[in-house]
């Protein structure tokens, strides 16, 4: 019971059931699945831009801040190399709605103009690509997490949403990690799929 009614109450807080007293709970919209984006379908290394696109929406970013940074936790991790990196905030919009969160982090020494692009009205992988150090394969890593409550307003959520976390680790031909991304995508507008091998003994 305890399972059912925390399902019930995420439900409510996504707006998609209504829970009237004395009466019951009923069904307030239905999740609009099929403007979801489908996350891992591709073989190629698309950008986000790309994908929402390729669903025949409308794509849009906000870039929130640009800045060098000290290489540090999980990003130094990624770089122990680096003692600065660009870090690039942008919020992704699929016609005008939020739809996810990113924080991309480029190693300074491989991209040292970076402060002198327009991320917000131009492609990052363009740039990239420009630089010769565009991703070639991609790792990505999936949790579940809330966004950052210096999010949730911007991205039109209640605080502590649960947002589906990727963190992506772009590499070149080189196999050198040329970027590395942390993104919030909405639940209600994503969908993906994995493949796994399970052994099952003799």
């Amino acid at each position: 019971r305890m399972t059912v009614r925390k399902a019930l109450k995420l439900l409510e807080d996504e707006g998609i059931l209504k829970s009237i007293r004395g009466s019951g709970t009923y069904v307030e919209c239905l999740p609009r699945d099929g403007n979801a984006i489908f996350l891992g379908e591709q073989n190629d290394i698309l950008s986000l831009t790309m994908q929402i696109r390729q669903k025949g929406m409308n794509s849009s970013r906000v870039v929130l801040s640009m800045q060098r940074v000290k290489a540090e936790g999980d990003v130094k991790d990624a770089f122990p190399n680096e003692d600065r990196v660009y870090e690039i905030v942008r919020m992704a919009l699929m016609n005008d709605t939020p739809y996810a969160m990113q924080k991309h982090y480029l190693p300074c020494s491989l991209f040292s103009d970076a402060e002198r692009f327009d991320f917000q009205h131009d492609s990052l992988y363009a740039y990239m690509q420009d630089r010769g150090y565009r991703p070639q394969t991609m790792t990505s890593y999936l949790r579940i997490a809330p966004l950052p409550d210096e999010y949730a307003a911007i991205m039109k959520v209640p605080r502590k949403k649960k947002f589906l976390l990727f963190d992506y680790y772009g590499y070149s031909d080189q196999h050198e990690l040329v970027e590395y991304t942390i993104s919030y995508h909405h639940p209600q507008y994503t969908k993906f799929k994995f493949v796994t091998n399970i052994y099952l003994g003799e």
